[in-house]
């Protein structure tokens, strides 16, 4: 029996061609919550965005955000993990010498070290205001628990050795916007996905995920139904245990109904 799902948000709940959610889905987290299953975004946003996304009033139990650092549920907060202070560090050195905009995310918030036009494209592409100006020496003394680098796989290739992060690049309808969210080695949406199933005790043979990229490939492996987005990735679609439809034609709806969760 089902006992908690989990969904990625952009390109798994939120339609980015459509700047909306599928009502189906809708229909389909609503169903989810009357049977009593619990209910958890599994994203690399932070938990300060979920009100200004237009996420078509869903609620949801809990949040794995910033890919798995930073969980909670209606009571607070289950666990985080900051980046290893010395690999922020080596970060910010770097883009002292070679800048490209990076944003760093704090507990309470984030902010990012110079905006342009390149900026700019991918905040609207995702249906973000643009992050606010703030000082990036901060991430030498404040923890960090994770990085977005708006930068191409050919800069990223120049980059410091940076031991203690792992790499989850991003493609925004094709290269011509894309970048990587950067977050510690040891995290990872599975590791934030295994505190919550411990805080609630709940088995990862009662589990569900929706992904449809890169950095849901390692939470397809902790879960017990692992389903990939007809528009998924890939990696996301290799990694997983089926593939549903797209967004926009009721894939969560549908894989819901082909597994008799609703």
């Amino acid at each position: 029996m089902i006992k908690a799902v989990f969904f990625d948000i952009d390109g798994t709940l939120l339609d980015h061609s459509a700047h909306a959610v599928p009502e189906s889905t809708i229909r389909a987290v609503e169903a989810l919550r009357e049977k009593g299953i619990l209910t958890f975004t599994a994203t690399g946003r932070h938990v300060t965005q979920m009100d200004t996304l237009p996420l078509g009033g869903m609620t949801f139990d809990g949040a794995v955000a910033l890919n798995g650092q930073y969980c909670t549920n209606t009571e607070g907060v289950i666990y985080r993990c900051p980046i290893p202070r010395q690999d922020i560090a080596a970060l910010l050195d770097y883009l002292k010498q070679d800048p490209h905009p990076c944003i760093l995310i704090e507990e309470d918030g984030m902010f990012i070290n110079f905006h342009n036009a390149y900026v700019e494209r991918v905040q609207a592409a995702i249906r973000s205001p643009m992050p606010p100006l703030g000082d990036m020496e901060r991430g030498y003394t404040e923890p960090v628990y994770q990085a977005l680098l708006y930068i191409s796989d050919e800069d990223k290739a120049r980059l410091p050795p940076l031991p203690g992060i792992r790499f989850s690049s991003w493609r925004l309808g094709g290269p011509e916007l894309s970048g990587a969210d950067l977050y510690p080695v040891s995290g990872g949406k599975a590791v934030g996905i295994e505190k919550v199933l411990a805080h609630y005790g709940i088995d990862r043979s009662e589990t569900m995920a929706f992904g449809d990229g890169e950095n849901d490939v390692d939470m397809f492996g902790v879960v017990g139904t692992a389903v990939c987005m007809g528009n998924g990735c890939q990696e996301a679609k290799d990694a997983a245990d089926y593939v549903t439809d797209d967004i926009d034609n009721d894939g969560i709806w549908k894989a819901l109904v082909h597994f008799g969760v609703i």
